[in-house]
């Protein structure tokens, strides 16, 4: 087992610390492997290739599946130059099996500043093994990695009793520790065989309250210029965590309202909701029309992604809208591309009590869809409404 002495040292509290380290590196036989997985990553950090880096860490408790096994450690948020964080990490012991001869080896794992999983090293010398104390072999390494880059993994629906543990190092086969039962049929291919326990309680380690205290600290290390850089980020978690921020702290100044409609105007459809949540809230806040409006911007206009989320945030928004505001959609309806789009139109029409001439003649175009949906919802939109005698013969002649 590691020296932990210069770890216990580093992360006893919370405060500034200067981080030694030494100590943690990957196996030689592994480096191949690392240098695979990790390319996109920082690299893996060698006994005695780095210089001390200023770092703040925060304990918690980290808890099995069950809730019933509960272990104390640091979270470690290390810093950049410029004091942003730049990344976050913790060590864990794993361990193959129950008894005190089992091995026990301590595994950093490291995360982004939002908490999400990036890699894990083991100490110099040292490995993780799996049944009857073999160590993992490079496909082995490579397979964990999967596993704990997956956060959606069924191994969050896996509790302690699902694992089968060997009670003894005699008892250590090849294929003992392993997921059991029933379970074992629809869920062995999520582990690495004979190394079960170890990856289960590594993802949920990895993927349980450990992401809520990465955020916390990364936001309190975070001020208004920093959310601003990280709504320009390519990482769709970067923009939709800062939109969130910045709206719930209250920063709508000029500066912070450029950024975000950037955002709706050239990120993705998927960022768009983050993006109109803020301009409603502004709206809301400061009494200037920054929301509504938005229905005049081109990208929504031609973005069916865009507009259809824009759809949504109207139907969900307590603002008052417009005097005469749902009549000047009535045109969208003629570009609606889905029966999703559609409905959520014609919702807001009936909503709002909206029935125009423009209204009648948009929806009786949709009559003409290919899409019986379509169909079927513009005739009953049609036929709730009090319709002229003129109307009525059109509708049905």
């Amino acid at each position: 087992m590691v020296d932990r002495e210069p770890i216990d040292g580093m992360v006893r509290h919370v405060g500034i610390h200067r981080v030694a380290t030494t100590g943690f590196a990957i196996p030689t036989q592994l480096l191949v492997l690392i240098g695979a997985l990790f390319v996109a990553t920082p690299p893996a950090i060698h006994a005695g290739d780095s210089p001390a880096t200023t770092a703040i860490s925060r304990q918690i408790q980290l808890e099995g599946p069950d809730h019933t096994k509960v272990m104390e450690t640091d979270v470690v948020q290390v810093l950049d130059a410029r004091g942003d964080p730049s990344e976050y990490f913790m060590d864990v012991d794993s361990v193959v099996c129950a008894d005190a001869r089992c091995e026990i080896i301590t595994v950093r794992i490291h995360f982004d500043p939002l908490g999400n999983y990036e890699r894990y090293e083991i100490p110099s010398g040292g490995n993780l093994t799996k049944g009857g104390h073999k160590p993992f072999s490079i496909a082995d390494h490579k397979r964990l990695h999967q596993i704990l880059s997956d956060p959606y993994s069924q191994l969050k629906s896996i509790g302690w009793g699902d694992i089968t543990l060997p009670k003894s190092t005699t008892e250590a086969g090849s294929d003992v520790d392993a997921i059991s039962g029933p379970t074992l049929l629809s869920k062995r291919n999520t582990v690495v065989v004979g190394a079960a326990y170890t990856c289960l309680t590594l993802w949920h380690w990895s993927h349980g309250q450990v992401a809520k205290v990465i955020r916390e600290m990364t936001l309190r290390a975070s001020d208004k210029q920093d959310l601003i850089r990280y709504l320009q980020s390519e990482n769709e978690q970067y923009v939709v965590f800062a939109a969130d921020q910045l709206r719930i702290q209250g920063w709508f100044d000029t500066d912070t309202l450029a950024a975000v409609v950037h955002v709706m105007r050239y990120g993705d459809a998927n960022l768009t909701g983050p993006a109109l949540t803020f301009l409603a809230e502004a709206s809301s806040e400061t009494g200037v029309d920054y929301f509504f409006r938005c229905c005049e911007e081109k990208c929504l206009v031609t973005d069916p992604g865009k507009r259809i989320r824009f759809l949504e945030k109207l139907r969900e928004t307590t603002l008052d809208l417009p005097h005469g505001y749902l009549d000047r959609l009535t045109g969208w309806l003629s570009r609606a591309e889905s029966h999703y789009e559609v409905h959520l139109l014609l919702s807001l029409m009936e909503r709002g009590n909206v029935f125009s001439d423009r209204a009648f003649s948009e929806a009786m175009s949709l009559l003409e869809s290919q899409d019986s949906l379509v169909v079927r919802r513009s005739y009953r939109f049609l036929k709730s409404q009090d319709l002229s005698q003129t109307q009525q013969k059109k509708l049905e002649p």
